[in-house]
């Protein structure tokens, strides 16, 4: 196993769970830096209510951390920001904090992904960040190249649309909408599912990949939590990929901004330095759950020194919901699926840098603790991974209460 460090700079501020998690996960010229909010060292949130105050100091925790890593905001390669938001937040503002925090750059930065919810774990928290960073094995900053397209939503700088860091390629999260403001599809996710996949594959190919070479996509829809209206739009994005296809997480949100965006969609992908595609090997654990509708991802995805994970949920091999509602019961089958998958590969949750958990239900402590107690027991080894912990209003199907996703090293 590839030798890690965790990431934890001396009186960080902490969530108050003992559990067993890092700020960050150096493994590697990877660094992955858990979801960062502004509480402080006793689990007392700060500037409540107060979405610019909170970015500002969420930002400035990636800082120490990072600088813990021996890295710096300028080698963020990812950015994903959770924020509380009825679809009333202008994101244009919320863009330009996060790009005055990362301040003038003299190379192209990082991708970034903005997800709108009704809120977070503790009451008056606005905004949970979290990124991935990529820092040479010598402490040497990393070459990149970014990718523009007018027809995707501008960025203010430094963002980039879709980046490449050696042969990782990740893109921002894209939309129906262009560099005008032009939103194509308006109101409806099927056409819009149709509209991004193509976007994504032409901002990959300047990059010198395509959609194939994708090892994760990440979907977030606005759609009302049931199977009969996911499985269409579910498709529709399934027949750009060839399979066996990436890993895939898709969480379900009330509402994207502006009015009439019904998908967000972003990738990383991974392409060989001389341009050929990378050996990859795809797994699917017998009698493991599948969903209701054919689709060409895979459960788990190895290529190169990184595993993947789709989201792991509690359904059955038939696309049933196991144990409806019940979220001790549900963590538990998740985390056990995500060993499953683990093991067909050869590694274990030792192997684990990036641990991601959507769960709906109320926001508050209670249900963060009823979920990540259960999570982090099966990392009795230090360090923990990095985490993310997102509360939703519901997920893909009625009675589904959570979806794991995990990012290992070999």
């Amino acid at each position: 196993m590839l030798p890690r460090s965790a990431l934890s700079p001396n009186d960080h501020w902490w969530v108050g769970l003992d559990v067993n998690n890092s700020h960050g996960v150096r493994c590697g010229p990877m660094i992955f830096i858990a979801g960062q909010v502004d509480l402080d060292a006793k689990a007392v949130q700060q500037n409540p209510g107060d979405l610019m105050a909170q970015l500002k100091r969420s930002m400035s925790h990636i800082a120490r951390v990072l600088e813990e890593g021996g890295a710096q905001l300028c080698d963020l390669v990812k950015v994903t920001a959770y924020y509380v938001s009825d679809g009333s937040v202008d994101e244009h503002a919320v863009l330009e904090a996060l790009a005055q925090c990362l301040g003038a750059q003299s190379c192209p930065g990082p991708v970034v992904t903005l997800v709108p919810i009704p809120a977070l774990a503790f009451p008056g928290m606005e905004i949970e960040i979290e990124g991935i960073a990529m820092r040479g094995q010598n402490g040497e900053r990393l070459a990149r190249t970014a990718a523009f397209d007018p027809s995707c939503s501008s960025l203010p700088p430094p963002f980039s649309q879709a980046l490449r860091c050696g042969e990782m390629l990740f893109t921002s999260a894209i939309t129906a909408e262009d560099a005008d403001g032009v939103l194509s599809g308006a109101g409806s996710l099927t056409a819009q599912s149709s509209i991004v996949l193509p976007k994504i594959d032409g901002l990959l190919r300047q990059l010198g990949g395509d959609l194939q070479d994708a090892v994760k996509t990440n979907v977030f829809n606005v759609e009302p939590g049931t199977a009969e209206e996911w499985s269409a739009p579910a498709l529709t994005r399934a027949a750009f990929y060839n399979e066996p296809g990436p890993a895939a997480t898709g969480i379900s949100v009330p509402v994207l901004w502006p009015k009439g965006v019904m998908l967000r969609n972003d990738v990383i992908a991974m392409r060989g330095l001389d341009g050929s595609r990378m050996t990859r090997r795809h797994v699917w654990p017998s009698g493991h759950w599948d969903w209701p509708v054919h689709l060409p991802y895979r459960h788990g995805i190895a290529c190169g020194d990184l595993v993947f994970l789709g989201g792991q949920v509690a359904l059955s091999p038939d696309g049933g919901v196991l144990e409806p509602g019940d979220m001790t019961a549900q963590t538990g089958i998740a985390m056990q699926n995500i060993g499953k998958v683990l093991a067909e590969l050869g590694l274990g949750f030792d192997n684990v840098v990036k641990i991601n958990a959507f769960y709906s239900g109320s926001a508050g402590t209670d249900q963060l603790k009823e979920n990540a107690e259960i999570r982090f027991s099966n990392f009795p080894n230090a360090p923990g991974p990095a985490s993310t912990g997102v509360p939703a209003p519901y997920l893909a199907y009625e009675d589904m209460v959570i979806e794991i996703d995990i990012i290992a090293m070999i």
